[in-house]
């Protein structure tokens, strides 16, 4: 709220001129229809009256251009002057984000230029929000590849929520550029590293098969097997580094289900991710 001293004022005398224009106006227009008045008294009270209407609502509109009020819903992120201070007309007082109109931009490796598309899928996690997860899609896409990053920048809208992320929060953004229809995965933490191989062990009995890993997709926590692998056969997750194949293993958790390879229907996802 500015300052309105004067505006206010201003507002209280329009009202007060209005009530007697219309008081002399009513007072004309009677001694006019009784022919004690001339036409042109009448045009006159009648011109003064309307100027008094149009004086009041001038007052009314800087009135209320007195309050500063939000064009949008949203949040202010920054504040530029303080209270007291002296503004003008071209003074910007807050910086205002729209919530229902969050976006994020991430610069994706070139590689992905031909896959990403407008409006496909997408979601945003932040290790500053661990478990949450917020849904987006592509919003835009720039043609140009960046020569000194090899990387193409992808606008990210944010789908409005309840609880949406923060302004100005670091996320990764995950573009879902493809599905695949029982896909079989494999935990992240059940893979073993030999150079640049990937191995798992199944559970064949009661010993560890050592089967190299022909990854497909990837996500966070897991990772696609094209082959080798059936889907609910039991996996190593915890000691497979020291195994050798065919060593005699034992399943400790006999009283719950081993630790599986999991067959996820239209749910895995290949994505490009940019952060």
């Amino acid at each position: 709220l500015l300052e309105h001293n004067e505006q206010q004022v201003e507002l209280l005398e329009s009202e007060a001129n209005l009530k007697q224009a219309e008081t002399r106006f009513q007072r004309t227009a009677d001694l006019f229809k009784r022919g004690l008045v001339n036409q042109q008294d009448f045009d006159t009270a009648s011109f003064q009256l309307e100027q008094a209407r149009l004086r009041l609502e001038r007052a009314r509109i800087r009135m209320d251009q007195t309050t500063v009020r939000a064009p949008v819903d949203g949040v202010i992120t920054e504040r530029f002057v303080q209270p007291g201070a002296r503004v003008t007309a071209s003074t910007a007082l807050f910086e205002l984000m729209s919530l229902d109109d969050m976006i994020a931009r991430v610069y994706v490796p070139g590689r992905h230029l031909t896959v990403v598309e407008e409006g496909q899928p997408a979601y945003l996690t932040s290790e500053f929000l661990p478990g949450r997860r917020f849904e987006g899609w592509v919003k835009r896409i720039s043609p140009v590849v960046d020569p000194a990053s090899g990387t193409f920048k992808v606008t990210v809208g944010v789908v409005p929520g309840d609880n949406p992320p923060p302004p100005g929060l670091f996320v990764k953004v995950r573009i879902i550029t493809d599905r695949k229809e029982n896909a079989v995965l494999v935990p992240r933490q059940a893979v073993v590293y030999e150079g640049s191989e990937r191995y798992v062990f199944v559970v064949d009995g009661d010993r560890a098969r050592k089967v190299r890993l022909d990854a497909g997709y990837e996500e966070d926590d897991y990772i696609e097997a094209q082959s080798g692998i059936k889907g609910g056969e039991p996996i190593v997750v915890v000691g497979q580094n020291t195994l050798k194949d065919q060593a005699r293993v034992r399943i400790v958790n006999e009283n719950g289900p081993a630790p599986a390879a999991a067959v996820l229907d239209n749910q895995t996802p290949a994505a490009a991710a940019g952060s």
